[in-house]
């Protein structure tokens, strides 16, 4: 008795099944990745806001170097962001090459986008470095704004070339993949990730 093989067109059949069922996994995984990352930058943006908080509450007053940031930017860069890890509201370790915050390096707290290159190119990574999606590592800084006067709200937070009012006591947002912040309404578009929700706004002033 003969052993029947398959077919040229029973082949091609199976391989096409195959490819077609690889093609949806490879864009299930791939968007599961992209909102993996947003969760996290979302995780990262709220867990500074509540360490700012924290560290305000327990020493009764905000560090100098966090008024505006170091070079009045409202930048979490190294020098803004070394009181967090000083009094230990966030991870820190040091080595001979410096000091780490958890999400943080040299440059300060970054998106996990500009955190994948920071940790791909080492010591040649510099603010101007580009970043894939948009923007350099400069653009993926997290950006700050605090309640200066106590009185819960944040008056004029620089937020995508917009003065806006929040209710809170520290304000943290930052980019999207994409390496631009732009608000409108009260509030930041849908890629941007920030601190706070959109009735917690006040005003806002061009």
């Amino acid at each position: 008795m003969k052993r029947r093989g398959f077919t040229l067109v029973e082949i091609l059949v199976v391989i096409g099944i195959i490819a077609t069922l690889m093609g949806v996994m490879i864009a299930s995984v791939s968007t599961f990745l992209k909102s993996a990352d947003k969760a996290r930058c979302q995780e990262l943006v709220s867990n500074t806001a509540t360490a700012l908080a924290a560290l305000f509450q327990k020493e009764g007053a905000w560090p100098r170097a966090l008024i505006k940031g170091h070079n009045g930017n409202n930048l979490l860069d190294e020098n803004a962001a070394l009181p967090l890890a000083k009094g230990k509201y966030m991870t820190l370790t040091q080595n001979s090459t410096g000091t780490k915050l958890s999400g943080y390096d040299r440059f300060g707290i970054v998106t996990p986008w500009a955190f994948k290159v920071i940790k791909q190119h080492g010591s040649s990574t510099t603010l101007s470095t580009k970043v894939p999606g948009g923007g350099t590592i400069q653009d993926h800084i997290l950006h700050y704004a605090l309640d200066l006067d106590g009185d819960g709200v944040i008056e004029g937070a620089p937020i995508g070339g917009e003065s806006v009012s929040i209710r809170a006591t520290a304000a943290v947002w930052c980019c999207g993949k994409d390496g631009k912040i732009e608000a409108y309404a009260a509030g930041l578009k849908t890629d941007d990730i920030y601190s706070w929700t959109i009735g917690q706004t006040r005003e806002v002033q061009k």
